[in-house]
């Protein structure tokens, strides 16, 4: 079973000072080739932004980051290729629901893929719950 995760729900399975970890780190246990997560190829991009952040913050040690790298090449982890239509309609879609397009390309996947999605962003689990994608 497929399922998109998005940024936010990603980075509790690597920061050790976020709140409310349980559920994430359930579903980190629970990734395998048959039941793997899909993103957008921008999710990648936030990844590693997050993790350059934190770094930089000390919320984690260079060594850390490495580690948690490491553990990203080797995931089952399917990316959604850009598409230029796809990508233009994010903004609609953003406005619809008072999202940045960002969170809007999560929102895209799961609809297009008809997918459910993992989260813990509250504006994009309301969008999700309207469009009537289901959420672990």
């Amino acid at each position: 079973m497929a399922f998109v995760v998005d940024t936010s729900l990603a980075l509790k399975w690597f920061l050790a000072d976020e709140e409310d970890r349980t559920d994430s780190l359930l579903l980190l246990r629970a990734i395998s080739d048959a039941n793997r997560p899909v993103v957008p190829w921008l999710w990648f991009y936030e990844i590693g932004n997050a993790l350059t952040v934190a770094v930089r913050r000390k919320r984690i040690a260079i060594e850390q980051l490495e580690e948690i790298l490491h553990m990203l090449e080797q995931m089952p982890i399917d990316i959604d290729p850009p598409d230029r239509i796809d990508l233009l309609r994010l903004p609609h879609l953003a406005r619809k629901h008072g999202l940045t397009t960002y969170d809007a390309a999560y929102l895209n996947l799961a609809l297009r893929g008809k997918l459910a999605m993992a989260t813990s962003d509250a504006a994009l689990r309301k969008a999700a719950l309207a469009e009537g994608v289901a959420l672990i």
